[in-house]
């Protein structure tokens, strides 16, 4: 008789990864009783063979594809119970952690389900874990390379109910060497020269669109840039991505 394949368990972490600790405490103050119901659209979206079995797994070993299948369930316009999504959120956090998505259709939609920025929602220990968890994933993508955009996780944070004026300050407080290379790759490594432009997703709400615009069009970054860029301390490559970062501000205001 042949054996049966094992697939791999994906979107987990190895203890030495920087989130490992994190997740791992994720996992034991989110310890919820495992629900009756998933929350989403029964009998019709997901995976019947998945969705028979989606509580099946301990919640470390939820296979990725489980969670996947649920976000492509609908599922009411204001989310999902909280006692759904505390059960669910240490795997979703492990998945995010380890570079993988939790949706098809992008990172930006990963928490918004639940509030989960609302530290009212949650106990005093529950809430360290999520905003140790949200500045360090906040500054690893700051400081990534071409993989990741960085509006897109910004767009994931607020949709989950962190409050926007928080966020901007975080990108606000890192170096500017920081902001030049990440800004550089997200709005001029294209590959297209004349087509450098600030880039936001097309996730955030209209409500929203033009405060986030604000803030990377603000002359307090363009200036910062534009002081980089001239620095007589700042390595040359460095300078001319600041460089490029501020012509790109210049170039919004102008438009």
């Amino acid at each position: 008789m042949a054996r049966k394949t094992v697939r791999p368990l994906l979107g987990k972490l190895a203890p030495d990864d920087p989130f490992f600790g994190i997740v791992k405490d994720a996992y034991r103050v989110f310890r919820y009783p495992t629900p009756d119901k998933t929350g989403v659209c029964e009998n019709c979206c997901m995976d019947p063979r998945v969705e028979a079995d989606f509580w099946g797994p301990d919640i470390h070993e939820m296979p990725l594809h489980y969670v996947r299948d649920w976000y492509n369930a609908a599922c009411e316009p204001e989310g999902v119970s909280q006692a759904v999504w505390g059960y669910l959120l240490p795997r979703v956090l492990e998945i995010l952690a380890s570079g993988q998505d939790v949706a098809d259709v992008g990172k930006e939609v990963s928490l918004a389900r639940f509030a989960s920025g609302q530290p009212k929602n949650w106990s005093k220990a529950q809430w360290d874990v999520l905003d140790r968890f949200q500045r360090a994933y906040l500054e690893r993508d700051a400081r990534a390379g071409t993989s990741v955009l960085l509006d897109d996780t910004l767009c994931m944070f607020a949709l989950g109910g962190w409050p926007l004026e928080a966020l901007f300050q975080q990108i606000t407080d890192l170096p500017d060497d920081v902001l030049a290379q990440r800004f550089w790759l997200d709005w001029c490594d294209w590959g297209l020269s004349g087509r450098e432009a600030i880039w936001i997703t097309a996730f955030w709400p209209d409500g929203l669109k033009d405060r986030v615009v604000g803030f990377y069009a603000a002359p307090e970054l363009h200036a910062r840039m534009e002081a980089l860029a001239l620095s007589d301390q700042a390595p040359d490559d460095v300078a001319q991505k600041a460089s490029a970062v501020a012509q790109v501000i210049e170039h919004h205001s102008i438009a």
